[in-house]
This record gives C-alpha cells, sequence and structure tokens, in this order.
C-alpha cells in the first residue's frame, strides 16, 4: 500500500497563541518549528513506510524548512484547514497515493510504531483509523484509504465527527489510542509534559 503523509502547518506567525502568556513570539516561533522538524523526521524514518510527505500551509518559510527536510511544500492560498487538506488529498491522490495519513505539526512525539499501526488497521481491512488526542476530543492523527473519501472535519469534537461521517457511509473505523499521538503541545501544561519529555538542548558558553 502506497502510502503518502499531509502535514498541515499554520503560519509561524499565529501558531500557539495560547502559549503567548508564557512564551514570547520568537520562542513560540522556534517551538512549532522544532515540532514540525520532529514530526517531519520521524514520517521520514524508513520504519514508519511512508511514501512521501506533503506539508501544506500559506506560511514561506514553513514551506521552505519543510522542503529541506524532505517533504513536497504545498501551499494553499486561504486559512481554512479542512479546504487545506481537501487540496493536499487531490495532490496526493494524483502523485498516486493509496492511502493517507493526515499528522498536524504539532504532535511531536508521533513515532514511527505509531504510524504503522494506522496504517496496518487499514492493510487489515479499516477504511480509516484515527487517533484522538489526550482529551479524546480531537483528532491528532487520521489515516484513511483512497476510497474512504469522507470530508475532513477537523476543528471542536473532530474525532466524533470524523466517526459520525465513517458511520454514515457504511465505512469500517477504528480507534487508536497512543500516548505519543495524544500529546498535543496547545496550552501551557500540554507544553510543561513536552519539556518533560524533550528538553530544551542546553546552550553551551564560548570561551
Amino acid at each position: 500500500m502506497i502510502v503518502h503523509a499531509i502535514v498541515p502547518m499554520k503560519s509561524l506567525e499565529r501558531a500557539k497563541s495560547r502559549l503567548a502568556g508564557i512564551l514570547t513570539p520568537a520562542e513560540r516561533r522556534a517551538l512549532v518549528i522544532e515540532m514540525l522538524a520532529r514530526v517531519i523526521h520521524t514520517l521520514r524514518d524508513p520504519a514508519a513506510h511512508v511514501a512521501a510527505i506533503w506539508l501544506i500551509s500559506a506560511d514561506a518559510v514553513a514551506l521552505q524548512l519543510g522542503a529541506a527536510w524532505g517533504a513536497r511544500p504545498l501551499r494553499e492560498p486561504g486559512g481554512d484547514l479542512n479546504a487545506a487538506l481537501e487540496q493536499a488529498r487531490r495532490a496526493a491522490v494524483a502523485a498516486g497515493a493509496e492511502a493517507m495519513l493526515v499528522v498536524p505539526g504539532d504532535v511531536p512525539l508521533i513515532t514511527p510504531a505509531d504510524v504503522r499501526t494506522l496504517v496496518t488497521f487499514l492493510a487489515h481491512g479499516a477504511d480509516l483509523a484515527l487517533a484522538p488526542d489526550a482529551a479524546g476530543h480531537g483528532t491528532n492523527a487520521l489515516s484513511l484509504r483512497r476510497a474512504a473519501a469522507i470530508p475532513f472535519r477537523f476543528g471542536h469534537e473532530s474525532a466524533a465527527r470524523h466517526l459520525a461521517e465513517a458511520a454514515a457511509r457504511g465505512l469500517h473505523a477504528r480507534r487508536y489510542s497512543s500516548p505519543t499521538i495524544a500529546l498535543d503541545v496547545d496550552d501551557p501544561m500540554g507544553l510543561a509534559r513536552y519539556r518533560a519529555l524533550v528538553p530544551l538542548p542546553v546552550v553551551r558558553a564560548v570561551g
């Protein structure tokens, strides 16, 4: 099965606004770039078995970074996440994808094993597989066959909405609980949990 990953990315300047109380704009930007790099490098790991990675964003800098890390940059004109994902899905299908894996750029602890599990569900008969956030409400990763063309419903209560779209079409959906995918860094508590696992690098003084 030829799997393409789709990584949507907000503007670097607007991302993680909920952390504005504890991080400066420069620190938020650095955090977003750090997490995006981790996601793309995980998807590029040979153990993940991903044939191509599409980074879709309206941010030129993010697209340049993604291309340098091995992703295919795809510029989206608007600010609607679900419309951007539809654009990326069309590009992936045109490039020969038999299945897609959507992973937002702020799920930094996803592992190659997580990716393989989400794809294995499809290989074993599921039409789509969903990994929720820690609260069980959001969608932190979504794999789906090319034929399972449900509309993307990222946003409020997206996990339930994606599963409802699948049920309405008689599709077989699987739910995958993963502590590494479940951690997204959207608030101070999430950042603290992330930094407990991935500390900032120590900057050594020169001289």
